[in-house]
């Protein structure tokens, strides 16, 4: 009878955060922004099939397909150059690389914050800031995420990388591998 307990209690807890992440989406573009990241620091950077299908229920569905064809370039980067690092080879593109900043005897990381929710329709932009403690000589990365609301839940549909000048989509539908 415990374990038929414990099945359910499993099972309403499931239900309960799925919800949390559903109503988020649903919310506005900076809720789903942020229950995307609080998932995506969570757990592995590993680019792959299976994170990127953890990943998906935030992906626009054009999002989605270019990181599937991905998976297929790097499969086949990979056989001819099985030596090489491939494109996303240091993990998934959704926030800067991990680096540790030490001040004061403590290790410190990149915090996060929200800044500026802009919704026109479908569309909406939120601000996602990278920072450092005052006093690490590292500096504060800022991507913008774009989203649009499709089927009723805000998804990402590009991360514009600020300051490079470039975004994820003209990264993964680039002419050479």
């Amino acid at each position: 009878m415990s374990r038929y307990i414990t099945g359910i209690v499993s099972l309403a807890s499931l239900l309960a955060l799925f919800s949390i992440a559903s109503y988020a989406q649903a919310a506005g573009p900076k809720s789903a922004a942020t229950a995307f990241y609080k998932f995506d620091r969570a757990n592995s950077q590993v680019f792959n099939r299976r994170n990127i299908d953890a990943r998906k229920r935030w992906f626009s569905d054009e999002l989605y397909k270019l990181f599937l064809n991905e998976i297929v370039l790097e499969k086949a980067f990979l056989i001819k150059n099985p030596a090489d690092k491939p494109h996303f080879g240091d993990g998934l593109p959704f926030q800067p690389l991990d680096e540790e900043c030490e001040l004061n005897g403590r290790k410190h990381r990149r915090t996060i914050s929200y800044g500026q929710e802009t919704i026109k329709g479908v569309v909406g932009n939120v601000d996602v800031y990278f920072k450092y403690p005052k006093g690490c000589n590292l500096p504060d990365i800022l991507y913008a995420l774009n989203m649009e609301k499709q089927r009723g839940r805000w998804v990402i549909s590009d991360v514009r990388y600020i300051g490079e000048n470039t975004s994820l989509v003209e990264d993964l539908n680039r002419s050479e591998y």
